[in-house]
């Protein structure tokens, strides 16, 4: 697959799973997750996690209402030390092999002042505790010079290490401080597909931009035919990577074609049933046009194929509150 169709899967995201609330897809090239501690007490270590998955439910009207999933993977530890990081991310400290995923939830966000604070459960290692992170509301919902739909948050708080396991040998456990300061800088969008290209490898015409557009001129079941049409005569001239129909799905979903957006996605789902994005787009479809139970089954298909599908995991949430 090529970068730009894995590109286009793990972003897709969308539309609003009601009309009070929207699920956004946090944007890791524009986000940061960072951390300093102090070193002997004397110099300080500034590090990041550079690999990380998150998905808001968000309710502009009320912040109150909505929720957080984020998954972090713990070997994406970078502190610009590559011998550090490797320690970092062996047995005695946060152990990656073991426990791959640093994990997130949200279980409420309450006001305070101007600010919010959101409490939730972080699991690091093997050990799960509830954490309360103040929250700075930074950009409201608005456009991006590209039409995506966009918010911000950041946040400072501490955390005690040692609370977690995260221990290191005995010297270096003496020398680096228990107190963490976290920073969090989260940009997160509803992407415009509008201006997303199909991606299709050199010398292959992409076949969702034929779909596509045979569904503007023609309607949904003469794309359709188009599609078999091309896949059996003409395999090689066109690209037919789960990211072509994923694209179609999503501008149609964005343009309010509820309808044709499912039926694609369906097939879509159909051609590759063990990708959990396919599957979550097709929830998504099944949420615009109301059939909840079909959703609810499909995210948990999703999450069934990836446990770490943080927006299969907030579309339930939404669909099945506690």
């Amino acid at each position: 697959m090529t970068r730009c169709a894995t590109f286009a899967l793990l972003l897709s995201v969308l539309a609003p799973l009601s009309r009070a609330s929207e699920k956004y897809q946090v944007d890791t090239g524009h986000s940061k997750i960072g951390f300093r501690v102090t070193l002997a007490k004397v110099d300080d270590v500034d590090g990041r996690f550079t690999d990380f998955n998150a998905t808001i439910t968000y309710n502009e009207a009320d912040l109150t209402k909505s929720s957080v999933t984020a998954t972090i993977k713990a070997d994406s530890i970078n502190t610009a030390d590559t011998d550090r990081d490797k320690d970092l991310k062996g047995v005695t400290f946060f152990d990656a092999a073991k426990y791959p995923a640093i994990r997130f939830q949200s279980k409420s966000i309450e006001k305070r002042g101007n600010d919010y604070i959101m409490t939730g459960v972080l699991t690091i290692r093997d050990v799960t505790r509830d954490v309360a992170i103040p929250v700075s509301w930074q950009q409201h919902k608005g456009p991006d010079l590209w039409g995506n739909t966009r918010i911000g948050f950041e946040s400072r708080f501490k955390l005690q290490r040692k609370d977690y396991g995260v221990a290191g040998p005995v010297f270096w456990n003496n020398a680096i401080s228990n107190e963490v300061e976290v920073e969090l800088r989260i940009s997160a969008q509803i992407p415009n597909f509008d201006l997303w290209g199909f991606p299709s490898p050199e010398g292959r015409k992409p076949v969702g931009a034929v779909v596509y557009d045979t569904i503007q001129k023609e309607g949904l079941q003469a794309a359709i035919q188009q599609y078999k049409l091309l896949k059996q005569q003409q395999p090689d001239a066109y690209a037919f990577n789960p990211g072509q129909l994923n694209l179609v799905g999503r501008r149609l979903l964005q343009h309010g074609k509820y309808r044709e957006a499912l039926e694609i996605l369906k097939m879509n789902t159909e051609l590759f049933p063990n990708m959990a994005t396919i599957v979550d787009s097709l929830g998504d479809a099944y949420v615009a046009v109301g059939e909840n139970e079909n959703a609810i089954q499909t995210f948990k298909k999703s999450l069934a194929i990836d446990p770490a599908d943080t927006s299969a995991t907030e579309s339930l949430r939404t669909l099945t509150p506690r």
